[in-house]
């Protein structure tokens, strides 16, 4: 049986990336995903996942580097060692089925946008013309706090 995850988070580290020995690409990276929890100080605690992805996945992965937001779906496995002193450790990792970039592009900075911005102090059209830009266009304007305030 096997256990199946969709995550969401930032990139702690850059992205490693080689050939496997028969000419596939496999990258690795550490995701930092943030995890609802009424006993910490701001309601979330940071749950560290390990992202392993092969093949057109892997080249995908490759492209982000450290700080990026991601979204990875995939296999979940359990990993577990004998660390430096001697105690057992594990920890846990996706192996990615997909993997989707989250990056943001900010109003006025896309392409389209840069022969306008530039020509009219750099605003995009919609602020020149006094008009309000579209809702939910930064990262900070989604709510993403889980409704887990009613008692149990």
């Amino acid at each position: 049986m096997t256990a199946q995850i969709a995550a969401y988070g930032r990139l702690v580290a850059d992205v490693q990336s080689k050939p496997t020995s028969n000419g596939n690409t496999m990258a690795f990276a550490r995701l930092v995903v943030s995890l609802p929890c009424h006993s910490a100080e701001n309601g979330e605690a940071p749950f560290w996942l390990g992202v392993v992805a092969f093949g057109k996945q892997a080249e995908a992965l490759a492209r982000h580097s450290k700080g990026d937001m991601v979204s990875v779906s995939g296999n979940m496995q359990v990993n577990q060692w004998t660390a430096q002193d001697g105690s057992t450790a594990s920890g846990y990792q996706v192996v990615a089925d997909s993997v989707v970039s989250a990056r943001t592009v900010r109003p006025g900075s896309g392409p389209a946008n840069q022969k306008n911005a530039s020509n009219q102090g750099g605003k995009p059209e919609a602020q020149q013309a006094g008009q309000r830009p579209a809702p939910y266009q930064q990262p900070e304007d989604f709510d993403q706090t889980p409704p887990y305030d009613a008692p149990f």
